[in-house]
């Protein structure tokens, strides 16, 4: 995807974190708008003005607790990624059965992605931004360590390095269910079957006697 607009990194961070109940809600309203706006519409048209426009407030108001767009969708994601983050760093309970255990925990997952509302629309307005790549890096790097821990807690004897390559591959499995639902406007379950199936496939050889790969290998971010 093409990507436009520039902001300073230093301002990317939400200007004052509000201790009252009512700024807490203007700011779970703001960000909530601003998910709307970037479902409906996608991340050219998200604006401050129609931000605002959708949560009801003046521009000044959203002013009042960001300083760009960018920092609402920072904010907006960084708050669906805790929730996330939550499940992919639940250990997976071991049941013998790697296979069933994994494909419960994705399922888990994909779960806690449609309560939320966390899919392709967040992910292509991360993209759509420069002042947000480093982030979205860092947030893959994190998620990917995060899903290799899992594998090697489910009892895979693949080193570090190889098991973190295979749970970054794995991670962006995730992205085809994403994009095989926006195609089809609506999100079909058979994606998910699918993905349970792909990922289990992929991840095969680190459980059932594989050898790690020897070719060089992606790395954590920096």
């Amino acid at each position: 995807m093409a990507k436009s607009g520039t902001t300073r990194t230093g301002a990317l961070s939400q200007r004052k974190a509000p201790v009252q109940a009512r700024g807490r809600q203007s700011i779970d309203d703001l960000l909530s708008a601003t998910q709307r706006v970037l479902v409906r519409d996608g991340p050219s048209a998200l604006t401050t003005p129609a931000i605002a426009k959708e949560a009801g407030v003046s521009v000044g108001a959203l002013y009042h607790f960001f300083p760009n767009k960018e920092s609402l969708i920072l904010a907006l994601y960084e708050t669906k990624l805790g929730e996330i983050r939550a499940i992919v760093e639940t250990p997976i309970i071991a049941t013998g059965d790697w296979r069933a255990d994994i494909g419960g925990w994705l399922r888990a997952i994909k779960a806690k992605e449609a309560e939320i509302g966390y899919g392709l629309a967040l992910n292509e307005a991360m993209d759509h931004f420069p002042s947000l790549e480093a982030v979205t890096r860092r947030h893959q790097s994190a998620q990917a360590a995060g899903i290799a821990q899992q594998f090697k807690a489910l009892g895979s004897p693949w080193p570090d390095n190889a098991l973190f390559d295979l749970a970054l591959y794995a991670y962006f499995l995730n992205s085809a269910a994403w994009l095989y639902w926006a195609y089809a406007g609506e999100e079909l379950p058979q994606a998910v079957d699918r993905l349970v199936a792909t990922a289990t496939a992929l991840v095969a050889p680190a459980f059932e006697g594989g050898a790690p790969p020897t070719r060089k290998l992606a790395k954590p971010a920096g």
